[in-house]
């Protein structure tokens, strides 16, 4: 029993005859003929009576005819599924960055990715990096933007920017002198300081050593845009990275900055859940984040200079 002869019988009892059955088909009437006879021998089942030159449907056709119908209405809304997740795909977006990417790079994305796909529902989180892991590791999230000194166990991480470190200064400070900010430099200085586990903090912590600089740390904190915020209202100096800097526009609001030498290198990472496929919406914005990403980075680079090594 094929498509051919279903659609031949369908449209037989859609219009009550074989010549219209034929016309909307698109076949000849004999064509359908030879199908409706095809059908009862496929089937074994008595479909019509043949009164001279007009058919009528037996219950056995009725009832076949009902089935038929049902499946239509289940092959519709297939297709109607089909064209909503393809035009939308599932329908939202969990996304979740650390304050860096968070509080800068991420709403642009969003934003430009809401224009394209306005009926889709996006929830955003910001969070530490090792809240981020957790929450893509559980497949709550779809993606994360992190620090690079996460546990990549259960998650797909791929590096995702590398910036180098600058020092931000209010303006006037006497470093506000200096072309390049080094180690030795920060000797008795007010620090505020990115959190000790930090990776870019412990690149940090490890030049001051090599060369006996001991900085005043007076303020720690998980996030390089406090870093800054904490600064611009004078509670010292600072090291951060260029992208808190660049993107949140620190520069506007009065505040220095310079490259820290030697390089302190701040890497983050783009992680997924694991043994999950990326859905149309997911590839979507991946493409716009890679987009604004790649711009990101050239502002940074331009204006402080890349990480020797990085990538």
């Amino acid at each position: 029993m094929n498509l051919s002869l279903i659609e031949a019988f369908n449209a037989v009892m859609r219009t009550g005859s074989t010549t219209r059955g034929a016309e909307l088909l698109g076949v000849s009437q004999p064509a359908i003929s030879r199908s409706l006879k095809r059908l009862e021998d496929v089937t074994r089942l008595k479909l019509f009576e043949r009164q001279g030159p007009r058919l009528l449907p037996t219950a056995e056709a009725e009832i076949f005819y009902q089935e038929i119908v049902d499946s239509y209405v289940g092959l519709d809304r297939l297709k109607q599924a089909v064209a909503r997740i393809r035009s939308v795909g599932t329908g939202s977006l969990r996304i979740a960055s650390s304050a860096a990417l968070g509080l800068s790079l991420i709403p642009r994305v969003i934003s430009l990715f809401i224009e394209r796909h306005p009926g889709v529902t996006v929830t955003f989180e910001i969070a530490n990096s090792s809240m981020v892991r957790n929450l893509v590791a559980s497949g709550t999230y779809d993606i994360g933007l992190c620090a690079d000194e996460i546990d990549t166990t259960n998650v797909v991480a791929e590096p995702f920017l590398t910036t180098r470190g600058i020092c931000v200064m209010p303006s006037g400070h006497p470093l506000a002198k200096l072309e390049t900010i080094k180690p030795i430099d920060l000797d008795g200085v007010a620090l505020v300081s990115l959190s000790p586990d930090d990776t870019a903090r412990r690149q940090l912590d490890a030049s001051l050593r090599q060369v006996g600089a001991q900085p005043k740390v007076v303020v720690e904190t998980q996030f390089g845009a406090s870093v800054c915020q904490l600064v611009a209202e004078g509670a010292g100096v600072g090291l951060t990275n260029a992208v808190s800097f660049v993107a949140s526009q620190f520069e506007a609001q009065g505040l220095i900055a310079r490259p820290f030498e030697p390089a302190i290198a701040f890497r983050a990472l783009m992680i997924l859940p694991p043994h999950r496929g990326k859905s149309r919406l997911l590839e979507d914005l991946l493409t716009t984040l890679m987009v604004e990403r790649d711009y990101l980075q050239r502002a940074c680079e331009t204006r402080f200079g890349g990480v020797p090594g990085g990538s």
